[in-house]
């Protein structure tokens, strides 16, 4: 499908591309980005600790909070790949009792656990946590610390993905929606170019497949709960 571009040519390698024809890979990339970008949590973006993702981790007696990373004492997500946390998906169990010992953490905000579980006495109690906080940082802290070897699961949206070599694929998004990125590549073009035909063409074509790709992956919108 022609896009109306002056490119003319099959590209051999976006990695020793120039001109004209590089910046329509970067236009590609672009425009990949943020279609990631206008939703954080795009349902492909969703790591589901129960589909062989997320984050799983072990507790360490007397620790209260657990970095991203991967190494012993964090929360075993490599920074690079995480977005956010879905903050209504944690659970813990006693490890050496398996599922069948398993709860729901209740999320709290950062500075309920601050003020409740990091405060005077209170930073010396240790037993099974049963709230969990976000910290400034991604951070994840357990209330109260852990006296034992617990496991804790959860799930996170991922960073957007980039492509920049010759076999990179817009990782997650449906494939009959790919035509999406030509489209706001050629929006990108038209702008560059003064090119009204073409960025018209990109614009009314992407306007219509975004609305299919929301309604079939974008986060549904639900009620909150009672104020009281």
């Amino acid at each position: 499908m022609a896009s109306g571009t002056a490119i003319s040519s099959v590209v051999p390698s976006v990695t020793v591309s120039t001109g004209q024809v590089q910046r329509v890979v970067n236009w590609i990339g672009d425009a990949w980005s943020d279609v990631q970008m206008e939703h954080d949590d795009w349902t492909w973006m969703r790591s589901s600790n129960l589909l062989g993702g997320g984050a799983s981790f072990q507790t360490i007696a007397g620790q209260a909070s657990y970095p991203l990373g991967t190494g012993p004492g964090t929360v075993g997500v490599n920074p690079d790949d995480f977005g956010k946390w879905d903050r209504l998906a944690f659970r813990n169990y006693t490890t050496s009792i398996g599922f069948t010992n398993e709860n729901h953490l209740d999320e709290i905000e950062y500075d309920v656990w601050r003020n409740s579980y990091m405060l005077g006495a209170m930073r010396t109690v240790r037993t099974r946590p049963v709230a969990i906080a976000i910290g400034p940082d991604q951070s994840l802290c357990l209330g109260p610390p852990p006296n034992d070897l617990y496991t804790i699961t959860g799930d996170y949206y991922r960073s957007p993905s980039t492509m920049v070599n010759d076999t990179d694929t817009p990782t997650g998004l449906p494939i009959q929606f790919h035509m999406i990125i030509v489209y706001r590549a050629m929006m990108k073009y038209g702008q560059y170019e003064g090119a009204q035909e073409v960025y018209a063409r990109g614009e009314e074509e992407n306007k219509g497949m975004y609305s299919r790709l929301q309604l079939l992956r974008a986060p549904r919108i639900s009620w909150g709960g009672p104020l009281a």
